[in-house]
């Protein structure tokens, strides 16, 4: 196993149940709805380095139906374990929101920064 994977992690998809749940989350770009708070998974914050150095606050949903899912689907440098991941854009202008990771489970990993909450 490499040192990439070794920093895998596994995620359990849960959906909330507070008061909060009708929020909805938008695209910092330009303000389309990307997800509901309905839709965080837990743990829902991670913070992740890519193979680029780059640095991600990723948070986590079981559905984000304002971002498209593009590109074909690959495990490497995965950072969910078992999980293929395609890249998630908003459907509306396009801009990079994170990725969407298939596997055991299928989630969007959503950049903490490319939204408002």
């Amino acid at each position: 196993m490499d040192s990439q994977n070794q920093n895998q992690t596994s995620i359990i998809v849960e959906e909330t149940t507070d008061d909060d749940s009708e929020k909805s989350v938008f695209c910092k770009k330009c303000g389309h709805e990307i997800t509901k708070a309905t839709f965080v998974v837990e743990p829902h914050d991670h913070t992740f380095r890519n193979p680029a150095g780059y640095s991600f606050h990723v948070l986590c949903y079981s559905d984000a139906p304002g971002a498209a899912n593009v590109g074909l689907p690959t495990t490497e440098a995965s950072w969910f374990k078992d999980h293929a991941w395609t890249f998630a854009i908003c459907n509306q202008c396009t801009t990079h929101l994170g990725w969407w990771y298939r596997g055991p489970t299928t989630f969007a990993g959503l950049i903490a920064t490319r939204l408002v909450r």
